[in-house]
């Protein structure tokens, strides 16, 4: 089995080869009309390309190889085109061939064409052609906010989200020039954003002390108030956890429940962990109970063991779907909507935050729920779901604070 797997590989490496080919050495024009021809007419100029990919489209698994031969082909002329500004304009024009009839006729290699035009068509209704449509959506989207715009125009304002949404979760290898595109624009659009955040806050402590005279005005570059923008500050960089910082909380937590201790023990001190940050309340004490209760349900099998690094990430993984997602399927986030009611949004990004702090493994996890919560709401317009664009605001707020790649440490001691 093993040698027939490096044999299709082996195989669909004729096509991909051929296609980098194409995009490097001819115009974009050129190139379209190759990938139409070839696709859909099996001709291409090449011989034993179109031998390769004739015996492709014959073989008994061709009906689920195909789309992803067909969406790897893309994705290496998207992310060629996508660095090169000029030619841009060809990735609109690809998903035009992919989205346009191809009726099937008789002739030379009549059955075989036919096959394979099936095929190109069936590529529609998959979720990667879905993927597809969505990343190149991403590449050519704004992000200005609109009160009678969806949602999903805003999805450009949260690289965190990019991967989640656009990359799948199947084989790596077989989307590693999808994977690209997402990760060169999450960090292209991640940098700017924290340019951008820095820039408004070191102008904003300017103009607090006067000092704004010949400086040109530089605008919130979140779509939260100026005082929710400088309470979130606060929350996420400053000393609010007995007189720490949520970094350095976390790491006290961690030397305080290293590996070995006793689980159930290890539950209430998480739980405690998470409350201590709250201002006391009726909301606060509501919580605490049924974190309480939630932590004595948790996996009781295992109270009197010793836990380890599996059953931690195990651990914050349920936990976020107890505060976020509690039923995958369905998006059931009913205690989501409770917890932001009581705590407000900033409140909650703050518990996430924690658990993140503690158990970075599940930051991918907590970013896949979240993009969850997004598709749910993804039709609705922006100014009907605000407690969402504030959740969202605030997590992508906390998440530069704490992972980002520009350096804004100083934004800390400015409100320290």
């Amino acid at each position: 089995m093993a040698a027939v797997d490096m044999l299709r590989s082996a195989d669909e490496e004729v096509i991909y080869t051929c296609i980098y080919q194409w995009v490097q050495r001819e115009a974009p024009t050129s190139v379209l009309e190759r990938f139409r021809a070839l696709f859909t007419e099996l001709k291409c100029g090449n011989p034993s390309v179109v031998a390769t990919l004739e015996q492709l489209i014959l073989r008994p698994e061709a009906s689920q190889r195909f789309r992803f031969i067909l969406n790897r082909s893309c994705y290496i002329l998207i992310n060629h085109w996508q660095n090169q500004s000029q030619h841009r304009w060809a990735i609109r024009q690809l998903v035009d061939i992919l989205a346009t009839p191809t009726p099937l006729r008789g002739g030379d290699r009549g059955k075989t064409v036919g096959t394979l035009r099936r095929l190109f068509q069936a590529f529609q209704g998959t979720d990667l052609y879905l993927r597809l449509c969505q990343t190149i959506a991403l590449l050519e989207a704004t992000d200005e906010p609109a009160e009678n715009q969806p949602l999903a125009c805003l999805l450009r304002r949260y690289p965190y989200l990019y991967e989640a949404q656009l990359a799948g979760a199947e084989d790596r290898q077989q989307f590693q020039e999808q994977l690209d595109i997402v990760h060169k624009l999450q960090t292209q659009v991640q940098q700017q954003f924290e340019h951008q955040l820095g820039r408004y806050v070191t102008y904003e402590y300017r103009r607090a002390l006067g000092a704004t005279k010949n400086l040109e005005p530089v605008k919130n570059p979140t779509m939260l108030t100026n005082q929710e923008l400088f309470v979130a500050f606060k929350l996420f960089g400053t000393k609010v956890d007995n007189g720490l910082t949520y970094q350095e909380r976390a790491e006290q937590f961690l030397r305080e429940n290293p590996e070995g201790q006793n689980y159930r023990r290890y539950k209430y001190n998480l739980a405690a962990y998470l409350i201590a940050a709250i201002p006391p309340s009726k909301d606060r004490d509501i919580f605490e109970r049924k974190l309480y209760q939630f932590m004595d349900e948790l996996f009781p099998q295992f109270d009197t063991q010793g836990v380890n690094d599996f059953l931690i990430t195990r651990t914050c993984s349920r936990l976020l779907n107890f505060l976020v997602i509690e039923n995958n399927k369905d998006a059931n986030h009913k205690n989501f909507i409770d917890l932001i009611c009581q705590l407000g949004p900033t409140k909650m990004v703050g518990l996430l935050l924690k658990i993140v702090l503690i158990c970075k493994k599940v930051k991918g996890y907590l970013e896949r729920l979240i993009c969850l919560l997004f598709n749910r709401y993804a039709d609705q317009a922006q100014g009907q779901v605000r407690w969402l664009i504030k959740v969202l605001e605030n997590l992508k707020l906390a998440f530069s604070l704490h992972f980002g790649i520009v350096d804004l440490r100083f934004i800390r001691q400015l409100f320290a």
